[in-house]
């Protein structure tokens, strides 16, 4: 009997009990049929016959959740290290104390504590002996009288070899601090104030966080926008010299935090107190007593003064404008140490790396998946 599935010619030379192989022999199937322009997907045990896709597809949504993770994490520095109350506190710090550290206020500081100096050592040692001669009293008769009559002037003196050292210290450090003062006075830059600061980075955050959601959807498009972003995340802080000015300004802070305390204050202001008491009591009191006692007048007296100790007769006429200026510089202190108190926890150069840091971070998650999805 003819076999099954093979053509009549086959069938017949088998029952001949010859077997002759056409050139052509066809294999009826009753499933498939092979027709011309079809083709065939042949499968071998242990390949897989998945497509690169769904790889790349993970490894794009990951990067996508790291960009995110990222802008999350500028806002959350931002805000956990309070720089919306810490810039405007370092403006105000900064323009406050932008004149007293000028050359020129310096050089006129250390003039006037020179004045003082020079008043406390030229009465103890040259005026009250001559004047105490004048009144024919003894030094101790004079220093009686002083006390009893002028007790401010006694409480001034006594109290200026303390307080000069202690005002030409402070006036040593802020000229010291003047080169970082400067560089800090920058941040960002000259024209723009430090409260600008907190804004660029709470938007630096929240633009990286949407370019991560857009390599969600579009990981190509959106790595584009993360090498044009990190970048820019990257080279503007170098442009404006943040990392240096960051530098100055933490270090501007660590040479002030030793100083700049509520003791000073508190000291500098009893200080001026008595040293104003002082030359007020000296000008309205003291002096035309001593006219009396020494039968002169006051245009005498001046005169007087100013040819046997120049010192003393300078002093008198300067000193209410250098106290106005000790003033001046004492309530700055005074209305800024809140100000200081604010900011002088913050590093702000660890802030600037940071950012720099996830601009590179993000630039090179916006090359990768750029990469990737050109291999796709």
């Amino acid at each position: 009997m003819p076999y099954r599935g093979l053509s009549p010619t086959l069938a017949g030379h088998h029952a001949s009990g010859r077997v002759e192989l056409e050139p052509v022999c066809t294999i009826h199937d009753p499933i498939a049929r092979w027709e011309p322009g079809m083709t065939t997907t042949v499968s071998k045990p242990g390949i897989s016959t998945a497509t690169p896709s769904s790889g790349n597809g993970l490894f794009s949504k990951v990067v996508a959740s790291l960009v995110m993770l990222m802008g999350v994490g500028l806002v959350a520095m931002t805000l956990i290290s309070n720089l919306f109350a810490v810039g405007p506190a370092f403006e105000n710090l900064i323009v406050d104390f932008r004149p007293a550290l000028t050359q020129s206020s310096i050089a006129t500081a250390r003039a006037d504590i020179a004045g003082l100096s020079a008043v406390q050592t030229e009465f103890t040692s040259k005026l009250a002996p001559a004047l105490s001669t004048q009144m024919k009293m003894t030094s101790t008769e004079f220093n009686g009288f002083i006390s009893q009559n002028f007790p401010a002037v006694t409480t001034g003196m006594g109290a200026l070899p303390t307080v000069v050292p202690t005002f030409n210290g402070l006036i040593n450090t802020l000229d010291q601090q003047r080169t970082l003062f400067a560089s800090a006075d920058a941040i960002p830059t000259k024209s723009l104030p430090a409260t600008t600061v907190p804004w660029a980075l709470l938007g630096a955050g929240i633009v990286v966080f949407l370019i991560g959601f857009l390599m969600f959807r579009s990981p190509k498009a959106g790595g584009v926008a993360a090498i044009i972003v990190g970048l820019l995340l990257l080279i503007a802080p170098i442009g404006l010299s943040l990392p240096s000015k960051a530098a100055d300004a933490d270090q501007l802070n660590k040479n002030l935090k030793p100083v700049y305390t509520q003791t000073l204050v508190t000291n500098a202001t009893g200080a001026l107190a008595t040293i104003g008491a002082m030359g007020n009591e000296m000008q309205t009191k003291m002096l035309p007593a001593l006219a009396g006692q020494l039968k002169m007048t006051q245009p005498q007296l001046q005169t007087f003064l100013g040819s046997n100790f120049p010192a003393t007769a300078q002093a008198l006429q300067t000193m209410p404008a250098s106290m106005q200026r000790f003033n001046g510089l004492v309530k700055i202190f005074d209305k800024n140490l809140a100000n200081y108190n604010i900011l002088k926890p913050v590093g702000l150069a660890r802030l600037i790396w940071i950012l720099m840091g996830v601009g590179m971070l993000v630039a090179a998650f916006g090359a990768f998946t750029v990469l990737k999805s050109r291999r796709v």
